[in-house]
């Protein structure tokens, strides 16, 4: 079988042939060839034994040994990356599969397969479209692809590149992502990134868009950083609240997380506009092509594990697409864990009914000192009750706090049936409530005024 030559291989036969049977000078051919008088002298001596073919290199036409198999790559895409971009593919296959792929290659691959990437360019679907309608003969398959590339609809960027700011900590932006993330049910990711480095600093998945899943991303920034200049957020119930009464600014009440922040001192400022936050709704985009795709991998299935899974991935998405170095930090001072703790609680008020108690989600509590002494405030009191990120609630009542504990619906013995033995005496402890000098009892009093508008 006669191999194909290339351009250089018939001017090296043309001129080496001119010099056999037409006796042109060696010296020019020399030259034309950029070669020695020595390697003439051999091109001669193999084409007066082999002819053409002993001019062109053994190796011509044939397999390298070292060739990646396209099909052994395109199959492990097709079973078990489907979901992957081509950058993200050929990360994986050289973490899990031990293969060094680059990603040239990998789109050389999809484009022998008319397979398109799940981030495929306008311009790669237009050629894709134009390839499947001039050839004659579609399989199934491809019919559908040519479908779905002519009834596509293309829409534009809504980000537009802004300047980043000067320091780390100087503006982070904050919002959450309703998706598919894990399983084929929808989750909200909660995630803060700061504007400078484009680093992300906290995360949390919840069911729902909620006032804890913020604050669980506010306490992880605390405790890994520290006290941030600037929040930026939509413009949500959950970040500031607009009396409809009143149209000065002035007279606004504040949220559960903007008084969190008016007391660690942080500036919160909420549009609602796309172009406002640019980095986290880009940073969105980003995890929707990655992060779903390494929780299916790693088997998360529940909440718990999507959030024990995040914080492990937010380290490794950092190392690889955040600035990590040379931006100088102007973070305040990290917040003790009881300072944080202070600051990240909810507020509610309630009314002591007739039994000296009060019904929080169904439930009803007493109140109790520090003493381990019952209370008893008097009917239709109103308390403000504040709940801590661990669950633990108190009790706010004229500048003093008192804390819980749940009424059960019924005795766990009884004297006159049960055996003693059959029963354990629970041990009562001191119970721990916040000193005199507690911040509960002396910023919040003004702010428990102004909010209430939560119990409506």
């Amino acid at each position: 079988m006669k191999r194909k030559y290339t351009l250089m291989d018939y001017d090296k036969i043309a001129i080496i042939k001119d010099v056999v049977e037409k006796g042109k000078s060696k010296h020019a051919a020399a030259i034309k060839l950029s070669r020695s008088i020595r390697t003439i002298n051999r091109m001669i001596k193999k084409y007066r034994e082999l002819g053409e073919e002993g001019l062109i290199h053994g190796n011509t036409g044939q397999t390298p040994v070292n060739k990646l198999d396209h099909d052994l790559i395109f199959t492990h895409y097709k079973e078990t990356y489907e979901d992957f971009n081509i950058l993200h593919f050929s990360e994986k296959l050289k973490e899990k599969e031990g293969i060094t792929i680059s990603e040239a290659t990998v789109r050389t691959i999809f484009k022998e397969h008319d397979t398109l990437s799940v981030r495929a360019r306008r311009r790669t679907k237009r050629e894709l479209k134009k390839k499947l309608k001039n050839m004659k003969k579609l399989s199934i398959e491809q019919k559908d692809q040519l479908i779905q590339l002519e009834t596509e609809e293309f829409t534009g960027c809504v980000h537009p590149t802004q300047p980043r700011s000067k320091y780390f900590g100087e503006e982070l932006q904050m919002d959450a992502s309703e998706h598919e993330w894990f399983g084929s049910v929808k989750s909200h990711l909660h995630l803060a990134i700061d504007d400078a480095t484009g680093r992300l600093v906290g995360g949390w998945f919840d069911w729902q868009e909620t006032l804890f899943g913020y604050y669980a991303v506010l306490r992880q920034i605390l405790t890994a950083y520290g006290i941030p200049i600037k929040f930026k957020t939509d413009r949500r119930t959950i970040f500031e609240y607009k009396s409809k009464k009143s149209k000065d600014m002035s007279e606004d009440t504040f949220t559960q997380f903007s008084h969190a922040c008016h007391t660690l001192g942080i500036e919160l400022e909420a549009k609602s506009i796309p172009e406002f936050k640019p980095r986290i709704e880009r940073s969105f985009q980003t995890l929707q092509g990655r992060l779903i795709q390494e929780m299916r991998l790693a088997g998360v299935s529940t909440l718990d594990d999507a959030n024990a899974f995040l914080n492990s991935y937010i380290s490794k998405f950092n190392q690889q697409f955040a600035i990590m170095d040379s931006i100088p930090s102007c973070f305040d001072i990290q917040p003790s864990k009881e300072q944080i703790d202070q600051t990240l609680v909810t507020f509610a008020k309630r009314t002591i009914s007739k039994g000296h108690d009060v019904m929080i989600n169904h439930n009803r509590y007493a109140l109790y000192d520090e003493y381990n002494q019952q209370k008893f405030l008097l009917p239709k009191t109103k308390v403000s009750v504040i709940t801590m990120m661990d669950s633990s609630m108190f009790v706010l009542h004229n500048e003093k706090l008192f804390a819980l504990e749940k009424i059960p619906e019924r005795y766990e013995f009884s004297p006159s049936v049960d055996r003693d033995e059959d029963y354990s005496v629970p041990v009562k402890t001191k119970r721990v409530i916040p000193n005199a000098d507690h911040p509960w009892r002396i910023s919040n009093a003004k702010f428990f005024r102004n909010y209430e508008y939560l119990i409506m």
